[in-house]
């Protein structure tokens, strides 16, 4: 049995798809990229991209990235981070061939859930339907199908920004400013995955399915994210091969207090407390960015420049906390807890149970946060230096999840790395 992926993306004006699709996919180079777009295949080499699943089942033959290994399953995946964004790629079928297009998907786990999957699939001919060519898989169905019949390439463009997307297909708009709302499962409708709780920021991937027959090429994008992913960033959390590891079994952190943590993949979770994660290393300048989600009443924060306390250090620890709250009237989300607070803001922006990207950034006296890309707190504070990062699970019940925690000391910052 199959298993589609669809997913989606958002709104292009007109004008804007139609000098696109001037340049007609069958006629342009292997690496090109419109004006205003950088590529994202070199038409030699897979550099810039990383693997989800069995790599081998990947090549590039004649300047197109390729299925070259039916039978194996898995993703490519960019290297780099993406939000808010424009894309384009050429794809060709050949007959049955089935794949996807992820958008905003995590560093592990189906792409096709963590983030969204604009399905890749030949059925030429076939009404719209939510795992058919086109569509957003198991959520929403493209207005029309337009995907050309196997043995002949296609042209998708995307532009997703916030929670709006539009997609052409072949220069056929088939989403127009589609929603990401509370539509979506896995593969049952008992299993629900609503769009508007997957994550807001991820990789672009495709997905080899086992069949033969997938080409791309012309793969270029635009980033449209106001504080977009500089390349640098580094993993925070060492993959642990083994499988999930607990508490003093996440290499580079030291648990003190309560609760429990657990490494599984790219994600953190944190259960009860209160307690705290210590990176071993510090840092004076230093920027974070990850995705969280947290439970109902849940209560969290990632400290930064902090430390144990000497006279009891399995309590609240010294330092910055950049708040995890969705409900505190005062020191909710993206606020600097009980020293800074946004001035747009006088009440969170984010909610239980959805994922949010979360950047922090410490250069000098000046601390800055950011929720989905939006500015939230700018303020200068001179109370500490330099110390670790830690991560706080508050009290019996909590819940917090954070994924892809990355990290690098920030460009000009002049003041030294890890420690």
């Amino acid at each position: 049995m199959r298993v589609l992926v669809g997913m989606f993306a958002t709104l292009l004006s007109v004008g804007m798809a139609s000098i696109f699709l001037s340049g007609c996919a069958a006629t342009r180079d292997h690496a090109s990229a419109p004006s205003g777009y950088a590529p994202l295949f070199d038409g030699r080499t897979l550099t810039g991209w990383d693997f989800l699943g069995d790599p081998t089942a990947w090549g590039v033959v004649e300047g197109e990235i390729r299925v070259v290994e039916p039978g194996r399953f898995g993703w490519i995946r960019t290297e780099k981070m993406y939000r808010d964004f424009e894309l384009v790629a050429d794809f060709y079928l050949e007959e049955d061939t089935n794949s996807g297009l992820g958008l905003r998907c995590a560093g592990d786990g189906d792409p096709a859930f963590t983030g969204m999957e604009l399905q890749i699939y030949d059925n030429h001919g076939d009404e719209p339907m939510k795992n058919g060519c086109g569509a957003v898989y198991n959520a929403i169905p493209p207005r029309l199908q337009a995907v050309n019949p196997p043995g002949e390439w296609n042209t998708y463009k995307v532009r997703l920004v916030g929670d709006e997307l539009t997609v052409w297909l072949n220069g056929t708009m088939i989403h127009n400013r589609a929603k990401l709302d509370d539509r979506g499962m896995v593969h049952r409708p008992a299993d629900l995955a609503p769009l508007n709780q997957r994550l807001t920021t991820g990789y672009i991937a495709f997905q080899a399915h086992g069949e033969p027959g997938l080409r791309l090429r012309n793969i270029a994008i635009r980033d449209l994210s106001p504080d977009p992913d500089p390349g640098d960033l580094k993993p925070a959390f060492a993959a642990n091969p083994a499988g999930p590891a607990l508490n003093d079994a996440i290499s580079g952190w030291t648990p003190r207090g309560g609760g429990e943590w657990i490494l599984e993949g790219t994600t953190l979770t944190g259960k009860d407390g209160p307690g705290h994660l210590f990176s071993d290393a510090t840092h004076t300048d230093i920027e974070l960015r990850m995705s969280v989600r947290v439970n109902g009443r849940g209560n969290s924060g990632v400290y930064f420049r902090t430390v144990p306390r000497p006279e009891d250090p399995d309590t609240w620890p010294l330092g910055y906390e950049a708040q995890v709250d969705n409900h505190d009237p005062k020191n909710f989300t993206g606020v600097i807890y009980d020293r800074a607070w946004p001035d747009a803001f006088n009440a969170p922006i984010t909610r239980d149970g959805a994922w949010f990207d979360y950047r922090i950034l410490a250069m000098g006296d000046r601390i800055r946060t950011w929720i989905n890309g939006v500015p939230m707190v700018d303020t200068t504070l001179d109370l500490f230096d330099e110390g670790h990062i830690a991560f706080q699970t508050h009290h019996q019940g909590n819940r917090i999840e954070y994924r892809d925690v990355r990290w690098r000391v920030p460009t000009g910052s002049g003041r030294g790395g890890d420690r």
